[in-house]
């Protein structure tokens, strides 16, 4: 989402903020800056009552001649718009789906909307609002699957957002769950070599210019961008093809120099990731053995395509190669090795990265703000790794399993799988538990800035320092635990990948690949 986009989107939650009224039929109105928009009346968890708009559109639809463009202003509209349904999600393949290998089409172009939910308060008084930016690795995911009946139990206002996908594809503090702009997955290095291959594949020429050709690209039926991301792919749903690139604009640098220089918001923030992030990547059921197949067959091309390390270095296979023989002392990996290959891809796409991110903001910006670490750790009733692997024992914390302290229901979390046997939601003592834990330190931190401003939750959770990256511990008793990453973090610190130049290339071993910004030292050793 551009940055007048996301102007839009405050603005609009702020006006509703002001001029919020209910019908006597108990049908909440807003007056916003573009038109009145009515919502509906829901009850949270606990059976609080709160005030629900689905479906606001915050910008034009981007379909037609506004195809691959920044988004639009939206005209004012006449009359009570109804925000009762939620819009489609943009168009996209389902999560699940690419995970068994079917190329399901879904959504829509149009559908640059969000969701708005507010508890019943009084007018004047203040809340702070969250707004939540959804996962999906640029290809999937969407603003109803993340239900508000969980978060509403507090005092917040709830904005959920969604944002063009795939090839269609102002705060005062963050949440950053199990993603950094330095994870390797976050930014494309060859934008160009990306939309040549899309114009090729879809019929559109390349040598009348570049207006020529998004006039063809613009023309081409939507569904068809789908099928090309799915070519694309060369091992699991990696690599990444469509995401952010450095255009001088929404990105004005490559993530590690903005990071390394301190051009960044300088905001509080709390990092984490899940015990095991690595499980998203399917390794231990039918489609596992595939995917291991295909490594033994073809490393030169999936080892690299595993780690996002294409275009991220000079001689990928050889990263790759280091990186899998420091985890497994192999490349030729079996089901024997599936544990080491889950925690290198932990570690690669999720770990190393946040502890990259929390380090460099600790060093840059404490103690006048500050950076709280976590780790969930607990195994809850409820897990995406028993949706990814249907007969696979409930073991892991996997990516996404933070979700369902925050959210209920929704496609993601409760998909109609066929006599898939378990709750909608968490039912478990010690879940639900957690999940006010949870829930309090969230909202605690986006009305304060701490979350932990008082002794109610019985601990307190320690900001972290460039010398001392702890963490939280989250579990139904939570704790602080020390930095647990310090060798892997040295090992990853010293690989001749684009960020560690561009981040420490006095740490990096061997390594020849400098892009033109790397030009000078970190003043942090990691």
């Amino acid at each position: 989402m551009r940055p007048g986009a996301a102007a839009v989107v405050v603005a609009m939650v702020l006006v509703a903020m002001a001029t919020t009224v209910v019908t006597a039929a108990e049908v909440p109105l807003v007056d916003t800056k573009d038109g009145r928009v009515s919502g509906i009346v829901e009850k949270s968890v606990q059976g609080r009552e709160f005030d629900s708009f689905y479906g606001i559109p915050f910008a034009r639809p981007p379909v037609g001649k506004l195809r691959f463009k920044d988004p639009e202003s939206l005209p004012a509209w006449k009359g009570t718009r109804e925000a009762s349904v939620p819009a489609a999600q943009c168009l996209q393949f389902p999560f699940l789906a690419v995970g068994a290998g079917k190329v399901e089409a879904s959504g829509e172009e149009d559908c640059l909307y969000l969701n708005v939910f507010t508890p019943k308060v009084k007018k004047e008084r203040v809340l702070p609002v969250m707004v939540w930016i959804h996962g999906g690795a640029f290809f999937c995911g969407g603003a109803k699957e993340y239900l508000p009946h969980v978060l509403l139990d507090k005092d917040v206002v709830l904005v959920v957002v969604q944002y063009r996908l795939g090839v269609l594809g102002l705060f005062s503090r963050a949440i950053l769950q199990s993603g950094t702009a330095l994870c390797p997955w976050t930014t494309n290095n060859s934008p160009r070599k990306a939309a040549l291959h899309v114009a090729d594949v879809v019929g559109c020429s390349t040598d009348k210019g570049s207006k020529s050709l998004l006039k063809c690209l613009q023309e081409i039926d939507a569904p068809a961008f789908l099928q090309i991301l799915a070519d694309l792919r060369e091992w699991n749903f990696l690599p990444l093809t469509f995401a952010p690139w450095v255009d001088g604009q929404y990105l004005p640098d490559h993530p590690a120099a903005l990071v390394r220089d301190g051009r960044h918001a300088k905001v509080d923030i709390i990092s984490g990731v899940t015990r095991d992030d690595g499980a998203i990547f399917h390794l231990d059921e039918a489609a596992g053995g595939s995917l291991l197949e295909d490594l033994q067959n073809n490393f030169s091309v999936t080892g690299p395509a595993s780690l996002q390390s294409v275009d991220k270095s000079e001689d990928p296979v050889a990263v790759a190669r280091m990186l899998y023989l420091h985890y497994m002392g192999t490349t030729h990996v079996t089901k024997a090795e599936t544990d080491g290959l889950m925690r290198l891809l932990s570690h690669r796409h999720f770990a190393v990265c946040h502890d990259l991110t929390t380090a460099h903001h600790a060093h840059h910006l404490h103690p006048t703000k500050k950076t709280f670490r976590y780790e969930l750790q607990h195994v809850a009733e409820l897990s995406l790794w028993n949706l990814i692997c249907l007969s696979c024992e409930n073991n892991m914390v996997c990516h996404g399993d933070d979700l369902y302290y925050l959210f209920r229901g929704g496609p993601l979390l409760t998909p109609p799988i066929p006599n898939l046997k378990r709750p909608k939601d968490l039912q478990r003592p010690d879940d639900l538990a957690l999940r006010d834990i949870i829930t309090t330190l969230w909202t605690n931190f986006a009305a304060t800035g701490n979350p932990t401003p008082d002794a109610s939750l019985g601990f307190t959770w320690e900001p972290s320092t460039t010398d001392n990256l702890k963490y939280l511990s989250l579990k139904p008793s939570p704790s602080m635990q020390p930095d647990s990453r310090k060798e892997a973090r040295k090992f990853h610190n010293s690989l001749p990948t684009q960020e560690n130049i561009i981040l420490h290339p006095h740490l990096v071993e061997g390594g020849s690949y400098e892009p033109e910004d790397a030009t000078r030292p970190s003043k942090t050793e990691l």
